[in-house]
């Protein structure tokens, strides 16, 4: 089967056939490739689950191919299907039901982020309390396992509500029991048809073309290690231990020529040298 079109997508490829088939190909262990298919969702580019590894080239090679490429540019975002769950199952979402819903969805326009904004509500999504506020800022809640009550933002894009990361703390719920049971008496979220526990949209923008695909790694730099001299204080030592010593041995002389009478010693003091007692 003959490619049409080829694009890149980070350290993806993207191929696109004449029939309007897409597929995915990266580069994996030496000289592998592995790969599969990719579907348009709205405004995501899904890669599917891995389903083929042959052989291929290297990374350098690959990557030097692969920059070549120009940057798919037929949708905003791109995410893998492993991060997307069935709202009605809560399991991951398969590829034959993907393509169910995007058939279903090439049928209809729906705008979603004005369906959200114009309908104001609070849901249960499983284990979580979704929050719609007239301003359409949407939130999510949940119960950790202290029982603290914490949540964050959500976005919802191309019938996927993804939950943000946990940014604040509800101190307005503190008990488990109570949260539990208001969650059960909402009535269930199905303004989408998928979700995502995290923030796995992937935006395809200029910034990411910027990012370099392969780099060898940099060798570290070996900073050269200044050698520090102690200051040396032995003339000041040495000028104080001679004073101490000349004065020692002057009070010594002193002291022999009191006790003995003169010319039966003499004492020789040179300097720099011992001094020498004869008689």
């Amino acid at each position: 089967m003959v490619r049409s079109k080829r694009y890149r997508i980070n350290e993806y490829r993207i191929s696109e056939f004449a029939d309007g088939r897409l597929w995915w190909d990266a580069h994996s262990g030496i000289g592998k490739q592995i790969g599969g298919p990719c579907f348009v969702y709205g405004n995501m580019l899904v890669l599917g689950t891995r389903c083929s590894e042959e052989d291929g080239f290297l990374k350098l090679e690959f990557f030097n191919q692969l920059k070549r490429l120009p940057f798919w540019h037929k949708t905003r975002y791109y995410c893998f299907i492993s991060a997307l769950m069935d709202v009605s199952s809560g399991r991951n979402i398969s590829e034959q039901k993907l393509q169910q819903l995007i058939a279903l969805a090439s049928r209809s326009d729906t705008d979603s982020e004005n369906m959200v904004s114009e309908r104001p509500g609070t849901f249960r999504l499983w284990q979580y309390q979704i929050f719609i506020p007239p301003d359409g800022n949407i939130i999510w809640r949940t119960c950790g396992g202290m029982g603290q009550i914490f949540g964050g933002s959500v976005i919802i894009e191309s019938d996927v509500l993804f939950l943000g990361p946990k940014k604040f703390d509800d101190p307005r719920q503190k008990n488990k029991r109570d949260f539990l049971n208001s969650l059960r008496s909402l009535p269930k979220w199905g303004r989408t048809n998928l979700w995502c526990r995290s923030l796995a949209l992937k935006p395809i923008s200029p910034v990411e073309k910027e990012k370099p695909f392969f780099s060898l790694p940099k060798k570290p730099k070996i900073l050269q290690q200044t050698r520090i001299v102690p200051k040396s204080h032995h003339s000041k030592y040495v000028k104080q231990a001679w004073s101490q010593i000349t004065d020692y041995y002057s009070n010594t002389v002193d002291e022999l020529k009191a006790r003995w009478p003169k010319g039966i010693i003499g004492v020789c003091l040179d300097m720099g040298k011992n001094p020498t007692i004869f008689f």
